[in-house]
């Protein structure tokens, strides 16, 4: 299942953890191990090279002690760090990538929210992470894989079958709804066959069985769903969790930045993330507020976007940005490195509405906006509302518009 493991290391106790990992995933798996390092350019020569030196000649030959086959590679960054690190699990054909989500700062700077985030959501192969805590089992009796049906969530439940196929794991499917004091938890025993009632957990179950897995438990937890998959995998005994990095539509949102980063910063067990190839892409053109307010313009001026567009605006103030049908306009903006408005994320404040001068956008969730304003004002909140047309045009940060400031709850 894995031939071949890229191992990022900068000779921090992390790295180290992740690259004990790796040794244990190669002789399970029979892999190779490729040790990789990516310098900054100002370090290259000093006494931080010769400590990184040190790290991946201590690391590979712990590898071949254990008779695995390994290679080695200093890299000097030439732009992003994650990039260096992709391009050499694609010049090698790593089929996994472990790494740990902290590092030295000025070496490899694998901190989560920089390389581990970047590496996590753009990665085309799964990306195993352990942090400080992480207990290293590679024995994979139990697998964890969070479930909501989304197209990220569904890719990464494909992997969770292979990997529990491969290894005669059990696998453990947690579905965390929303509500309660995050206390409650209903079991399901899908041994007999029998499924649970709720549709991606029985959609799940129905391709666990058909791929020839019968060893499926079956979680439901309520409250915040990062809490409900790390309760669950120490409850459960989890050797692993599986879950999708990016590209969730539903309340449950399984996304880089919010749900997968806490499982990952926190998670007892390494996390194996899975990063789902992008659905087809909606065109949503966007224009800042700022400058609507600015320029004296009004929503209500059929031309307002040809304006913007004759106006030699920066990108952040105008311009267009691609959003897959399954993903949140506003993760889709922050992707391509915008600063949009947003404060809860979850619906329920209006820091993130934007309104629609053209096309629709479906929210999952809205705690905030009345009947009038979604009806009749066209207000979207965006860190929950993902494509419904073909094309969409925007003005976002609505919530500060000076034409409609008395109108936004």
């Amino acid at each position: 299942m894995y031939d071949t493991l890229l191992v990022p290391t900068d000779g921090s106790p992390v790295a180290e953890t992740a690259g004990t990992y790796a040794i244990r995933l190669a002789e399970r798996f029979d892999a190779a191990i490729h040790v990789v390092s990516v310098l900054e350019r100002g370090l290259v020569g000093g006494d931080d090279e010769d400590e990184v030196e040190r790290a991946i000649d201590e690391l590979a030959d712990r590898a071949r002690e254990r008779g695995l086959e390994v290679t080695t590679e200093r890299r000097e960054e030439e732009g992003n760090v994650h990039e260096e690190l992709l391009a050499a699990a694609d010049e090698r054909d790593a089929d996994l990538i472990a790494m740990g989500t902290t590092g030295r700062s000025g070496l490899g700077r694998f901190l989560l929210g920089s390389v581990a985030e970047q590496t996590l959501r753009e990665s085309s192969v799964p990306v195993a992470t352990v942090n400080e805590e992480t207990s290293i089992e590679t024995e994979f009796e139990r697998i964890l894989v969070p479930t909501d049906g989304s197209h990220s969530a569904t890719t990464a439940f494909d992997h969770a079958v292979d990997l529990a196929l491969e290894t005669d794991a059990r696998l453990h499917v947690v579905h965390v709804t929303d509500g309660g004091d995050g206390d409650g938890v209903e079991t399901y025993d899908t041994d007999d066959g029998e499924d649970a009632g709720i549709e991606p957990v029985d959609d799940a179950l129905e391709y666990a069985r058909e791929a020839g897995l019968d060893a499926v438990d079956v979680s439901v937890p309520s409250g915040r769903v990062d809490q409900g998959i790390l309760s669950t995998a120490a409850g459960e005994d989890a050797d692993c969790i599986v879950m999708g990095t990016h590209g969730e539509t539903g309340l449950r949102r399984y996304l880089l930045g919010s749900t997968t980063e806490r499982v990952v910063r926190f998670a007892g067990v390494p996390v194996i993330g899975i990063s789902a190839p992008r659905t087809e892409a909606v065109s949503v053109d966007y224009l800042d507020y700022q400058v609507v307010d600015e320029r004296g313009w009004s929503l209500e001026d059929a031309d307002l976007l040809e304006r913007a567009a004759e106006a030699d605006l920066d990108d952040e103030a105008c311009g267009t940005v691609e959003v897959g049908r399954d993903e949140y306009v506003l993760d889709a903006a922050e992707a391509a490195g915008h600063e949009w408005p947003f404060h809860c994320r979850a619906g329920g404040c209006v820091n993130c509405t934007a309104v629609l001068l053209e096309g629709e956008i479906e929210m999952d969730v809205n705690r905030s906006l009345s009947e009038e304003e979604v009806e009749e004002k066209g207000f979207r909140l965006t860190c929950v509302g993902t494509p419904a047309s073909d094309s969409i045009a925007l003005v976002y940060g609505a919530k500060h518009l000076d034409e409609l400031r008395d109108r936004v709850v």
